[in-house]
């Protein structure tokens, strides 16, 4: 499937009810032949009823089709990606984020 992925603003702080997240870095992974569009980041939960805890994750959009579809000057940069179907290429991806992020959190939409 194809969607259009927003890109986050890397290195702002993106405050939530129990915590926040922050977008560090934004890369591609080649993978047979094609880009694996990922960013990696951290969260952290400050504010819960059940404690704290903090973490890195790797979000994995899918691969990316068309780079800066939309977004210009102040407007945030859409690209174009497809999502990441069938478990075995799921999880050779996985696989090899977690070389490169050991402990990481990869998601895959």
């Amino acid at each position: 499937m194809t969607t259009e992925f927003t890109h986050p603003q890397l290195g702002e702080e993106v405050r939530t009810l129990a915590g926040y997240y922050l977008p560090r870095e934004e890369h591609l992974l080649p993978h047979d032949g094609r880009e694996v569009l990922y960013i990696v980041g951290d969260a952290c939960i400050e504010a819960s009823c059940c404690g704290v805890a903090s973490w890195s994750y790797v979000q994995v959009p899918g691969f990316l089709i068309g780079k800066r579809v939309h977004g210009e000057g102040t407007m945030p940069t859409v690209s174009e990606v497809e999502t990441i179907d069938g478990k075995e290429t799921r999880n050779a991806v996985t696989e090899s984020l977690l070389k490169l992020y050991p402990g990481a959190r990869v998601e895959i939409w």
